[in-house]
Protein backbone atom coordinates (compact mmCIF):
# COMPACT_ATOMS: atom_id res chain seq x y z
CA UNK A 1 0.00 0.00 0.00
CA UNK A 2 2.90 1.99 0.65
CA UNK A 3 4.42 2.29 -2.84
CA UNK A 4 0.62 2.69 -4.16
CA UNK A 5 0.32 5.80 -1.71
CA UNK A 6 3.60 7.26 -3.16
CA UNK A 7 2.13 6.85 -6.62
CA UNK A 8 -0.67 8.18 -5.90
CA UNK A 9 0.68 11.40 -4.69
CA UNK A 10 3.61 12.24 -7.01
CA UNK A 11 0.77 11.65 -9.59
CA UNK A 12 -1.52 14.08 -7.32
CA UNK A 13 1.87 16.97 -7.89
CA UNK A 14 2.70 16.26 -11.15
CA UNK A 15 -1.53 17.38 -12.68
CA UNK A 16 -0.78 20.14 -9.68
CA UNK A 17 2.03 21.17 -11.21
CA UNK A 18 0.88 21.24 -14.80
CA UNK A 19 -2.31 23.28 -14.15
CA UNK A 20 0.19 25.67 -12.41
CA UNK A 21 2.62 26.04 -15.28
CA UNK A 22 -0.79 26.42 -17.83
CA UNK A 23 -1.90 29.20 -15.77
CA UNK A 24 1.53 30.94 -15.28
CA UNK A 25 1.50 30.80 -18.75
CA UNK A 26 -1.73 32.22 -19.52
CA UNK A 27 -1.29 35.20 -17.09
CA UNK A 28 2.63 35.51 -18.81
CA UNK A 29 0.08 36.17 -22.14
CA UNK A 30 -1.96 38.09 -20.71
CA UNK A 31 0.24 40.68 -19.19
CA UNK A 32 2.24 40.82 -22.44
CA UNK A 33 -1.01 41.02 -24.37
CA UNK A 34 -2.18 44.48 -22.26
CA UNK A 35 1.79 46.40 -21.99
CA UNK A 36 2.38 45.87 -25.43
CA UNK A 37 -1.33 46.20 -27.61
CA UNK A 38 -2.52 49.41 -28.29
CA UNK A 39 -6.47 50.60 -28.79
CA UNK A 40 -7.37 52.88 -31.12
CA UNK A 41 -10.63 54.63 -29.85
CA UNK A 42 -13.24 57.03 -31.70
CA UNK A 43 -15.89 59.44 -30.83
CA UNK A 44 -18.80 58.24 -33.10
CA UNK A 45 -21.61 60.75 -34.70
CA UNK A 46 -24.30 60.88 -37.44
CA UNK A 47 -23.62 63.40 -40.30
CA UNK A 48 -26.06 64.89 -43.28
CA UNK A 49 -24.85 66.22 -46.62
CA UNK A 50 -26.21 69.63 -47.29
CA UNK A 51 -24.91 71.68 -50.38
CA UNK A 52 -21.58 69.52 -50.79
CA UNK A 53 -21.18 69.87 -46.73
CA UNK A 54 -21.50 67.86 -43.94
CA UNK A 55 -23.52 68.81 -41.18
CA UNK A 56 -22.76 67.10 -37.94
CA UNK A 57 -24.22 67.98 -34.51
CA UNK A 58 -21.47 67.43 -32.00
CA UNK A 59 -21.48 68.57 -28.29
CA UNK A 60 -18.90 70.90 -27.30
CA UNK A 61 -17.24 68.97 -25.41
CA UNK A 62 -16.19 66.82 -28.20
CA UNK A 63 -15.10 69.40 -30.73
CA UNK A 64 -11.31 68.78 -30.45
CA UNK A 65 -12.29 65.22 -31.63
CA UNK A 66 -12.65 67.33 -35.01
CA UNK A 67 -10.83 70.51 -34.76
CA UNK A 68 -7.78 68.53 -33.95
CA UNK A 69 -7.75 66.30 -36.34
CA UNK A 70 -7.31 66.32 -40.45
CA UNK A 71 -9.11 62.83 -41.56
CA UNK A 72 -12.08 61.15 -40.04
CA UNK A 73 -13.95 57.84 -41.16
CA UNK A 74 -17.01 56.91 -42.88
CA UNK A 75 -17.54 53.26 -43.87
CA UNK A 76 -14.54 52.16 -42.48
CA UNK A 77 -12.86 54.55 -45.15
CA UNK A 78 -10.66 57.59 -44.17
CA UNK A 79 -11.35 60.80 -45.74
CA UNK A 80 -9.50 64.06 -45.29
CA UNK A 81 -11.49 66.81 -44.28
CA UNK A 82 -11.76 70.55 -43.82
CA UNK A 83 -13.36 72.27 -41.42
CA UNK A 84 -16.06 75.26 -43.16
CA UNK A 85 -18.28 77.27 -40.60
CA UNK A 86 -18.74 75.86 -36.72
CA UNK A 87 -22.68 77.41 -35.85
CA UNK A 88 -23.74 79.35 -33.25
CA UNK A 89 -23.55 77.46 -29.49
CA UNK A 90 -27.29 75.52 -28.82
CA UNK A 91 -28.69 73.94 -25.47
CA UNK A 92 -30.89 71.30 -25.95
CA UNK A 93 -33.80 69.87 -23.17
CA UNK A 94 -31.14 67.96 -21.28
CA UNK A 95 -29.15 71.48 -20.81
CA UNK A 96 -26.16 70.30 -23.31
CA UNK A 97 -24.20 72.08 -24.74
CA UNK A 98 -23.63 71.67 -28.56
CA UNK A 99 -23.37 73.32 -31.86
CA UNK A 100 -23.12 72.38 -35.46
CA UNK A 101 -19.94 71.32 -37.40
CA UNK A 102 -19.77 71.59 -41.52
CA UNK A 103 -17.14 69.93 -43.07
CA UNK A 104 -15.80 69.39 -46.56
CA UNK A 105 -14.98 65.83 -47.26
CA UNK A 106 -12.26 65.04 -49.81
CA UNK A 107 -12.85 62.62 -52.92
CA UNK A 108 -16.35 61.66 -50.58
CA UNK A 109 -19.32 61.05 -53.30
CA UNK A 110 -21.94 63.85 -52.47
CA UNK A 111 -25.50 62.88 -52.19
CA UNK A 112 -27.53 65.27 -50.39
CA UNK A 113 -29.49 64.43 -47.68
CA UNK A 114 -27.64 61.36 -46.96
CA UNK A 115 -26.92 60.47 -43.38
CA UNK A 116 -23.24 59.12 -42.69
CA UNK A 117 -21.93 57.30 -39.77
CA UNK A 118 -18.81 59.11 -38.66
CA UNK A 119 -15.67 58.29 -36.93
CA UNK A 120 -13.16 60.98 -35.33
CA UNK A 121 -10.03 59.46 -33.64
CA UNK A 122 -9.71 59.99 -30.10
CA UNK A 123 -7.09 57.88 -28.51
CA UNK A 124 -4.64 55.54 -29.56
CA UNK A 125 -2.82 54.04 -26.12
CA UNK A 126 -1.82 50.99 -24.66
CA UNK A 127 -4.54 48.64 -23.23
CA UNK A 128 -2.39 49.36 -19.39
CA UNK A 129 -3.53 52.98 -19.91
CA UNK A 130 -7.34 52.38 -20.45
CA UNK A 131 -6.71 50.41 -17.40
CA UNK A 132 -5.15 52.73 -15.04
CA UNK A 133 -8.17 55.48 -16.38
CA UNK A 134 -10.83 53.04 -15.29
CA UNK A 135 -9.60 51.78 -11.41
Amino acid sequence: MDDFDNYLFVNKCHKIYKINYILIVIILITIYIIFTYQYQTYYQVKGKMIDNKLEIKIYVKDIPYAVNNDHLLIDNKTYDYQIIDISNLYIDDDDNNYCYLYLEIINLYNIDNYVYEIKFPKENKRLIAYLKDYL
